[in-house]
């Protein structure tokens, strides 16, 4: 019978993901995670196989939680089509104007992919996921518009990809300036908000 573990491994995986949101991949330390997991090294070693396989699991951890939070109204029936668009850039702008952590740390799938991806495999496929998760995430809202008569119907998706680049570089932008990511996020707000057919 298996030896039950001494710790718990979301609790774990939570506070790795953080640390290396904070801090990026490269300047955390095996012996930053032993202080801010309370794993030593070798429980690490033994629970992830090395210091990239734990990056890996509290990426895979941030796309689950923060990620899938993020963009669930998107996917939600009774979130409106462009309502549901529009809200989620109306709340990262208001979000980057009140909480200095977001603007500090930015989205830590972004990061990792200017950091890593372009010569990590492993980070690469991760953030090629992120994105395809962000088109089909925007394409869901952008169907249903369509189908509710707010939009044009958009066969090739170009919207839900323009949506997805955008929302990466803003994630990108707060970390420079959160008053202009802010202020960005406004403004494709209002660009989603212009394509709604006119009433009738």
């Amino acid at each position: 019978m298996a030896r039950p573990k001494g710790y718990d491994r979301d609790a774990v995986l939570t506070a790795a993901r953080d640390l290396f949101w904070e801090q990026g991949y490269e300047a955390v330390s095996v012996a930053d995670l032993e202080q801010r997991t309370g794993l030593n090294r070798s429980g690490i070693y033994q629970e992830f196989g090395s210091k990239h396989g734990l990056f890996a699991a509290a990426l895979d951890c941030y796309a689950d939680r923060v990620i899938a939070g993020l963009l669930a109204g998107l996917r939600d029936d009774h979130a409106g089509g462009l309502d549901a668009v529009v809200g989620l850039f109306e709340r990262l702008a208001e979000l980057f104007r009140c909480d200095e952590g977001v603007s500090t740390r930015g989205c830590m799938m972004v990061n990792a992919t200017a950091e890593l991806a372009a010569h990590d495999p492993a980070v690469r496929a991760q953030a090629a996921a992120y994105r395809d998760r962000l088109r089909a995430s925007f394409g869901a809202a952008l169907t249903r518009a369509a189908r509710l008569g707010e939009t044009k119907a958009d066969p090739d998706h170009a919207r839900a990809r323009l949506l997805a680049s955008a929302l990466m570089g803003v994630w990108l932008t707060v970390r420079i300036d959160p008053a202009d990511a802010s202020a960005l996020c406004q403004t494709i707000a209002r660009q989603v908000e212009s394509w709604r057919l006119p009433a009738g």
